[in-house]
């Protein structure tokens, strides 16, 4: 087997430090606005951040300009690489600050922010200057995209591998896609999320939020992410209006971006018959009357409105992944925790910034499973899978199964190991299986009324790590530690 290409890696690495850099300096502005003190740890953020990626363009500066010596082995290793090192590097603000003087609690905020998980270990959240509140929900946006596909889309630095980078970042099966259409998709899905951020800010700040927070919201909604500069997140706005806009802003961030921008373009109606997009509405849609029919009929809320507002919110925030709350739900009873957690695990569509398992997979799975009962019956009759019309192989379906296998092995392992770090037997499964699905939010101390401050070191780590895993699809991860992987 061929050299692995390490210049590569550090080459890529190093020009995506540069984007952040640059992106750091939107922070900055915003400080210099407010006239706050953080703006020069920013600065000097940003310098050292550019420094890094130069240097690291610099070791990578005899990279060789074909690809065609790129396997996917230097992908898997770039692409978590980068993601890596954009949560490090993202704790400088926040630390040379003093915001976050620990690097165990920055690093957590950090990677919370890029994975658009919700958690966070802020207690006082009221308290942070705007500037690093404005970095913290714009790595949310920087990770809902995925920083590749953005690179992807307007610098075409990886030439040949492109598809193979897609794969490593991108959501769902992605039966669709074709390596010579990589560049169009990724633009295609970046305008679309840029378009919806902008006209998600402009309904925001029409209504009882100042452009402040409009901005910040808009990133972390559109993102799937849930970082708010509230306490008590969408619920200290009071106002429906508000929470009918960022549940919009949830349910187009779970979108397949594809699709959307086909109905806003082309006026193509796809979208409604597309299997995937109707599983995900179907879904939204039990769950909510079901659970706003319940809590009626048990009299734990009474207005139907409110009701009905309160529970699409809280629904579409966890089919998302988005870490956002109107109501403390852990509240309404154990019922409804365990259908909070199922909703978590397979959440929105493939091609969106939303986390977890992804619906593609779960109708597949379903259909999969449909047709081994009717093998039963018909052992000699000739039953496919099928997804839009299209046949799904039976490669695709085994890499499903084993995608989900493995999900959730590793959730109920992680669950065992944190519940040895103090964390009770429904927190810690919660736990696991939120940072896991990018979602945040978990069970008892760590439900929507609290924060993971009290977790332990090792504990903010490994979620940490659970986080990168999910975002990166489990594969591009996991692969790095089969010994097979780094064999010449």
């Amino acid at each position: 087997m061929q050299r692995f290409n390490y210049r590569f890696v550090l080459s890529s690495v190093g020009i995506v430090l540069l984007i952040e850099a640059v992106f750091m300096l939107l922070s900055a502005f915003v400080g210099e606005y407010y006239n706050e003190a953080a703006v020069k740890s920013i600065y000097i953020s940003s310098i050292l951040t550019s420094f890094s990626g130069a240097v690291f363009m610099f070791l990578g500066r005899k990279q060789q300009q074909q690809t065609g010596n790129i396997t996917k082995r230097e992908v898997y290793i770039t692409v978590t690489s980068v993601w890596l090192m954009l949560a490090i590097y993202g704790t400088f603000p926040y630390i040379l600050s003093g915001a976050i003087p620990s690097f165990t609690n920055a690093f957590f905020e950090s990677m919370c922010g890029f994975t658009t998980t919700g958690s966070s270990t802020l207690f006082n959240i009221e308290a942070f200057p705007k500037s690093l509140h404005f970095w913290r929900s714009f790595t949310q946006w920087i990770g809902g995209i995925g920083i590749i596909i953005f690179v992807l889309s307007f610098m075409p630095v990886f030439g040949g591998v492109s598809g193979h980078f897609y794969e490593a970042e991108a959501t769902g099966i992605a039966e669709d896609i074709f390596r010579p259409r990589i560049k169009e998709i990724t633009k295609t899905m970046a305008l679309t999320y840029l378009g919806f951020t902008i006209v998600g800010f402009l309904f925001l700040w029409a209504g009882p939020m100042d452009a402040f927070d409009a901005a910040c919201h808009t990133f972390s909604a559109i993102s799937t992410g849930g970082f708010s500069t509230k306490q008590y997140s969408i619920a200290s706005f009071n106002s429906p209006y508000v929470e009918y806009v960022i549940t919009i802003l949830m349910f187009l961030g779970a979108t397949n971006f594809l699709l959307i921008s086909a109905l806003f373009t082309k006026l193509s109606t796809s979208i409604f018959k597309n299997e995937e997009f109707r599983w995900y509405v179907t879904l939204i849609a039990l769950f909510t009357i079901g659970i706003s029919g319940a809590l009626l009929a048990t009299e734990q809320m009474s207005n139907i409105e409110e009701t009905f507002r309160t529970v699409l919110f809280q629904v579409v925030a966890a089919i998302t992944t988005t870490g956002f709350a109107t109501v403390d739900f852990l509240e309404w009873g154990p019922f409804y925790w365990l259908l909070f957690l199922v909703m978590i695990l397979f959440c929105g569509c493939e091609g969106s910034t939303s986390g977890g398992m992804k619906i593609s997979r779960l109708v597949v799975l379903f259909k999969n499973s449909l047709l081994v009962f009717k093998r039963q019956v018909h052992p000699d009759a000739l039953y496919l899978v099928k997804i839009n019309d299209k046949v799904i192989s039976n490669d695709a379906i085994s890499k499903v199964i084993a995608f989900v296998f493995i999900y959730i092995t590793v959730a109920i392992l992680s669950a065992v190991l944190l519940s040895l770090t103090g964390m009770t037997f429904d927190e810690s499964i919660s736990v696991a299986l939120s940072s896991i699905s990018n979602y945040g939010f978990g069970l008892g101390s760590y439900g929507p009324s609290g924060t993971y401050e009290s977790a332990t070191m090792f504990a903010k780590y490994f979620l940490t790590f659970l986080m990168l895993v999910g975002r990166l699809e489990i594969f591009t991860v996991l692969s790095l530690f089969v010994p097979s992987f780094w064999k010449r």
